[in-house]
């Protein structure tokens, strides 16, 4: 996208004062102007509007390319449809736009007065509306400009087209399978469905936002399957120690239950043996018994023999006496 670069009219909301003129206003008067400038870029490009795909192809360059140099730790400037501001010439805004070794901090617009540098890179996405001014008319503004390289991506034919800045003028980058190379960026870039396509020299692909969601969306799942398998691991081990314990618990029971059957036993065996015992102590009584019972039985039979004896002594000296 862009504004019409008529630079006749003297009184173009969008014409940005030369540098002598610039100087020579007040803050004030700058902030002024900058706004007023703004206000009526913002208004054009409202009234020409984007479609979904002009949307997509812009948005997707632009997290690419600040997620790249971020990771990179290079210091870059990078925005889209931001109003820029030349000395001298009308207001515009590139559908991205590059800018090495400045901070990346928030901007209502790219000033070169007050950046104190111009862009280093500008890329445009044609449109029915912008295809003319895109290839001709910003093709030539660009160079005047001396942005060092300028690329335009046709999201309808799916055609890229890069240029380099030598001496003044725009001279066609080759590509090369498909891919161009740019020297700023360090990047080849190439058409893939309705989007620019970001890969570093050794042929490694800058991946989208998309396929990084879905790339942690599959670590995700896998850290959830991780998970979800150390969970049922460890409710598993839990379970085993939980069985373990109950079978542990178990064996203690039945090894007292069998100590006390041991001791119930043995306490049995004792009581048996004091039985016998006893049972021996009373056979052993009961034989002294009947040996003193014979032995008495022995004495009266003595004692009622030595009775018969002397009755039969005493027969014969009656019988003699007769």
């Amino acid at each position: 996208m862009g504004s019409h670069l008529d630079r006749n009219s003297a009184t173009d909301p969008l014409m940005v004062p030369t540098r002598e003129v610039w100087e020579q206003m007040s803050p004030v008067e700058q902030d002024h102007k900058e706004s007023s400038i703004i206000a009526a870029l913002e208004q054009e490009f409202n009234l020409m509007g984007e479609t979904t795909v002009h949307f997509d192809s812009r948005a997707s360059a632009t997290e690419v390319l600040r997620r790249f140099f971020k990771g990179k730790g290079k210091t870059a400037f990078i925005a889209s449809d931001l109003h820029t501001l030349y000395p001298g010439e009308r207001a515009f805004y590139p559908d991205l736009l590059v800018v090495f070794d400045v901070e990346p901090h928030h901007r209502r617009s790219w000033n070169v007065m007050r950046e104190g540098k111009g862009l280093d890179f500008a890329l445009e996405i044609l449109s029915k509306e912008t295809k003319r001014r895109d290839r001709v008319e910003k093709l030539n503004l660009y160079a005047r400009l001396a942005i060092p390289e300028y690329f335009i991506f046709d999201p309808e034919l799916l055609t890229l087209h890069g240029y380099q800045l030598f001496q003044k003028s725009y001279t066609a980058i080759e590509s090369s399978q498909g891919k161009v190379f740019s020297e700023i960026l360090g990047l080849y870039l190439k058409v893939e469905e309705d989007k620019l396509r970001f890969s570093v020299p050794d042929g490694l692909e800058i991946p989208f936002a998309n396929e990084l969601m879905h790339q942690l969306n599959e670590k995700l799942t896998r850290k959830d399957r991780v998970i979800a398998d150390y969970a049922r691991e460890l409710a598993e081990e839990k379970q085993r120690t939980l069985e373990e314990k109950q079978k542990a618990k178990s064996a203690r029971q039945k090894a007292k239950e069998e100590r006390q059957k041991a001791k119930e036993e043995r306490q049995k065996a004792k009581e048996e043996r004091q039985k016998v015992k006893e049972e021996r102590q009373k056979a052993k009584e009961e034989r002294q018994k009947a040996k003193e019972e014979k032995q008495r039985a022995l004495a009266e039979k003595e004692r009622a023999d030595k009775a018969e004896a002397e009755l039969q002594r005493l027969r014969q000296l009656l019988d003699l006496k007769k």
